[in-house]
């Protein structure tokens, strides 16, 4: 017994030099090493222009090794990141506006894409359910009707004309007359926007389309319609 604690006492100085050598643990806040690491993918997304991933590696970075140089080297970029970023999620809500259907009519097929018109949600209170669209704007590929552009609208009546003629504005252009053609879907009125092809060579170049319709009464019916997010090739001729 004796020798064993004799033993121990021999080495507790060894074992202090021991502990004394042993590094002292890294501050993630200040690891370097990882936040190069980090750095290096964020990098490789910027230079790839995958924005999203890029901001993902940025939160990381600043997150973890929020006091490295690397975490320094990556804010000099970073607001044109989330900035792009930012842009990829709202053309990416944009797309995702358009719905696009191919339907077997006789003679071939019939070819749509279309968007509801924008509805003001400002002031509505949380939980509530969203106002319902004004408006829907229809582009349409018809084999034996040909192409057409028009407005299927909620109201339950509408009176235009004769002549009907609608003002539209693309962007901040100014305001341009198109002429109108009611039409009955069956379910509520439509109205065709006769000049189609100048229509949609003008709307494919704009983010926002308003369309006026002539007053009925005491109101003055608005429609906006977020166009950007078109996709010419899913509006496909056969």
């Amino acid at each position: 017994m004796r020798h064993a604690l004799v033993r121990r006492l021999a080495l507790m100085p060894l074992l202090l030099a021991l502990a004394a050598c042993q590094p002292e643990p890294v501050d993630p806040a200040k690891d370097e090493v990882a936040g190069a690491a980090l750095l290096a993918q964020y990098e490789t997304a910027r230079e790839t222009g995958d924005f999203e991933i890029a901001e993902m590696h940025a939160d990381a970075l600043a997150d973890r090794h929020g006091r490295t140089e690397a975490a320094a080297t990556m804010r000099r970029t970073v607001e044109e990141v989330r900035k792009q970023a930012e842009a990829m999620r709202e053309q990416r809500r944009l797309i995702a506006l358009w719905d696009y259907q191919s339907v077997a009519v006789d003679g071939g097929t019939q070819h749509t894409a279309a968007l509801y018109s924008r509805v003001d949600d400002e002031f509505l209170e949380e939980g509530m359910p969203a106002p319902t669209p004004d408006a829907r704007l229809v582009l349409r590929r018809h084999p034996a009707w040909g192409v057409s552009a028009y407005l299927v609208l909620e109201m339950g009546e509408l009176r235009c004309g004769p002549p009907c003629t609608l003002s539209i504005r693309f962007d901040d252009a100014p305001a341009r007359t198109f002429a109108g053609e009611p039409a009955d879907t069956g379910t509520g009125p439509a109205l065709f926007i006769k000049d189609e092809a100048a229509f949609r060579e003008a709307m494919q170049q704009a983010r926002r389309v308003r369309i006026e319709l002539p007053r009925s009464g005491a109101l003055v019916p608005v429609f906006e319609f977020e166009v950007a997010g078109f996709r010419p090739a899913l509006y496909r001729e056969d």
